[in-house]
């Protein structure tokens, strides 16, 4: 599901689907004046009544067909004084719906995150912060999508709580429980569960076999001892059912104490031993209509009702109880589909749960349209034979029954489809699309030493990736060049990008990226080299997911020599000089860094996999030996371009006494540093096999000074 609406944040959806609320409940009273047909629910007159009987002191139950708990009508109190309190409180409920539904989805996303391969909890921190930053921004995420499509902006939900019915209210407990169960508050969402989902409406009792069996993790393929063991072991199932039942034992109790046996029949007993004859969406009126001079069969057949209920409520537990969202959708839809009493309040049940889990099922198009049409179709059959029973006089009676049979077997059907079509890891990982699976092209830091510098998170990506390659040019480890050490450690095959591959032939690399993860890796930080970016850019402009993994690199490892990382200015790179080619741009920046008082970090050149002219020509792949400017050279090229400075007049920033950092090999075990003139450090030839630095000081720091003072050159 995609839907782009620019220019809308959550809170302005979530204020306009209450304000839309808000104008039926005032049409409600024009509608209710003008028409014979009531737009308030029937229920809501009930509410009404009995919060008149609470308000003088009597019992609600003295109100005929009362049989909701007594604290609803305690909770509705106000109505006495404002009639249209409780629809506005229904209301309100509605919006607090799409508000724990935005939270649940997006722990939900914060675990599967973590449970992709290659994210780790620091990067999974990273991307929730991202997530709740593109929140504030004026898009719809795909989680608000969700919520607005199968929740604020469906008519049958909006128009329920606007009416006066009160399903909201134990919709806001279930999720309430399911929010407090994802934030592993188990306690206390037994509690809940019990205290409040259970007590405004005995159905959230179907969601208990599910909780026991998520807590011990029986799984349905697992073998008869096997579940055994993990059902009789799971203590943490048993003290959430104590907790669960007990607490709705409590409050039964309390209530009992003070309105007697009467609560007892209406709240509980009624429900259980509930027969309608009356036509509702369920076929099993029909039966109970033509059984209705015959009580014994008549309980028998409304007894027999519970046993589909049972099955699936079971099936389900130990078949998703994994995925308690997507469970929970399943049961209560069974529960509502086969239930003998079934009625368009009771589709919000499971109509609550469809945001949390539409991200799971990866239906197509044709697909979506053949399961909603057949249930529109089925439930549109059995509206219009009503219709002309009820309100024309048509004998229609056995046609209302054929219909409720055929919406039975569309809800089978809807039922069947979303678990072949259930894919328990399709759930997003981007904020404003939704993808089963993001394939990503990973850009991944090495560090500088050796293969153990990798990061865990890039060590778990580069073991799930599909491809990996390795950037050979910018930087080298400490086992030079050698690949195959990599590939041992990785215990993955590893693909050599050299500079043509990176810089010119980067679709080989980009290419499937879409399709499967690809990995880079670099030595140092990915964005160590400019040419890192280009390649991000060209991604990008492919429509591929990138994600950067950093690690050290010697922009941020200079620090080492002690010179403090803030006051670093621009840093420049020297290369390598020929006979012919001598370069010297980069003086500017020494000399602009130094009348800054900054420190420059000179980055020296290296050649790998280099051509001569004529190898070039002829396309043979035959390369130069690698070749690496050292400290030595590059302080002999500084003195260099200051003699020749001076010779045209000008006074050069630094002179052969002015002092510097000769590095090389930061960041692995034989790591040297020293510190000297530039005339010490043209003469010395003890710093070492590469890859080398150089840092030109700029004003320092006491502290700084003592530093360097230790990495000095003896004389």
């Amino acid at each position: 599901m995609l839907l782009v609406t620019s220019g809308w944040s959550r809170t302005k959806v979530l204020l306009i689907a209450f304000s839309a609320r808000l104008v039926l409940v005032m049409y409600s009273n024009i509608h209710d004046y003008i028409f014979k047909v009531n737009f308030t629910d029937v229920d809501y007159q009930v509410f009404s009544d009995a919060v008149m009987h609470v308000a003088h002191g009597r019992s609600p139950f003295e109100r005929a067909t009362y049989r909701y708990t007594p604290a609803l009508a305690w909770l509705l109190l106000p109505i006495s004084k404002w009639r249209d309190f409780g629809k506005i409180l229904f209301c309100i409920c509605d919006i607090l719906v799409a508000i724990l539904c935005f939270e649940i989805m997006r722990i939900d996303r914060r675990n599967g995150r973590e449970q992709k391969p290659g994210r780790s909890k620091a990067e999974q921190k990273k991307e929730t912060e991202e997530t709740e930053r593109t929140i504030q921004t004026e898009e719809l995420d795909s989680d608000t999508c969700a919520v607005l499509v199968c929740w604020l902006v469906n008519p049958l939900t909006a128009v329920i709580s606007a009416r006066g019915n009160a399903d909201v209210l134990v919709c806001a407990a279930v999720l309430l429980v399911l929010l407090l169960l994802k934030r592993d508050q188990w306690m206390l969402a037994a509690l809940v569960h019990g205290l409040l989902a259970i007590h405004l409406k005995i159905y959230p009792l179907v969601y208990i076999p599910s909780v026991y069996l998520h807590f011990c993790n029986v799984k349905w393929n697992d073998s008869f001892v096997a579940k055994a063991n993990k059902l009789l072991l799971n203590w943490k199932g048993l003290v959430y059912t104590a907790i669960c039942l007990l607490s709705f034992a409590a409050a039964v109790f309390v209530f009992y104490r003070i309105y007697g046996e009467q609560f007892l029949e209406e709240f509980l007993l009624y429900h259980v031993k509930r027969r309608d004859i009356r036509h509702n969406f369920s076929p099993y009126f029909y039966v109970l209509y033509l059984l209705e001079d015959d009580p014994s069969l008549s309980r028998l057949v409304g007894f027999s009702a519970f046993l589909p209920q049972i099955v699936c409520v079971v099936y389900f537990a130990f078949r998703y109880s994994e995925d308690l969202p997507f469970c929970w959708f399943l049961t209560t839809f069974a529960f509502v589909a086969f239930n003998k009493v079934c009625t368009s309040q009771y589709f919000v049940w499971y109509f609550v749960l469809l945001p949390l889990v539409v991200d799971r099922v990866q239906m197509s198009w044709d697909s979506l349209k053949l399961t909603l049409g057949a249930w529109l179709l089925s439930q549109g059959a059995w509206l219009l034979f009503a219709y002309l029973f009820e309100f024309r006089g048509w004998p229609t009676f056995e046609l209302i029954w054929l219909s409720s049979l055929a919406f039975l077997l569309s809800n089978a059907f809807a039922l069947n489809r979303v678990i072949t079509f259930y894919r328990p890891s399709a759930i997003q990982y981007k904020t404003k699309t939704v993808h089963s699976f993001v394939m990503v092209f990973y850009l991944i830091g090495l560090g500088l030493g050796d293969v153990e510098d990798i990061t865990v998170k890039g060590l778990r990506i580069v073991k799930q990736c599909a491809r990996v390659h390795l950037e050979a040019y910018t930087s080298i480890l400490c086992y030079g060049l050698d690949k195959s050490k990599l590939e041992a450690f990785y215990g993955r095959k590893v693909i050599e990008a050299d500079r043509t591959a990176v810089e010119q032939n980067s679709d080989s690399i980009l290419e499937g990226a879409d399709k499967e993860d690809v990995a880079l890796l670099v030595v140092g930080d990915p964005f160590g080299a400019t040419t890192h970016a280009d390649l991000v850019l060209r991604a990008k402009q492919s429509g591929i997911e990138v994600r950067v993994i950093h690690n050290a690199s010697i922009m941020n490892a200079v620090g080492c020599c002690g010179l403090q990382l803030y006051n670093f200015g621009e840093t420049v790179s020297i290369v390598m000089w020929t006979d012919e080619w001598q370069p010297d741009s980069y003086y500017e920046k020494i000399e602009k860094n130094i009348n800054n008082g900054m420190h420059t970090l000179c980055l020296l050149d290296i050649k790998t996999k280099e051509q001569t002219v004529e190898n070039m020509m002829k396309g043979r792949p035959i390369y130069e030996p690698p070749r690496y400017l050292t400290c030595k050279e590059a302080a002999r090229q500084l003195l260099t371009i200051a003699v020749r400075k001076m010779e045209n007049g000008i006074k050069p920033a630094y002179s052969s006494e002015t002092m510097c950092v000769g590095m090389a090999r930061v960041g692995w075990d034989n790591q040297k540093i020293v510190y000297c003139s530039l005339r010490e450090l043209a003469e010395f030839d003890g710093m070492g096999d590469p890859l080398h630095s150089l840092i030109i000081p700029g004003q320092t720091h006491p502290l700084e000074v003592q530093m360097l003072e230790t990495f000095k050159l003896a004389s």
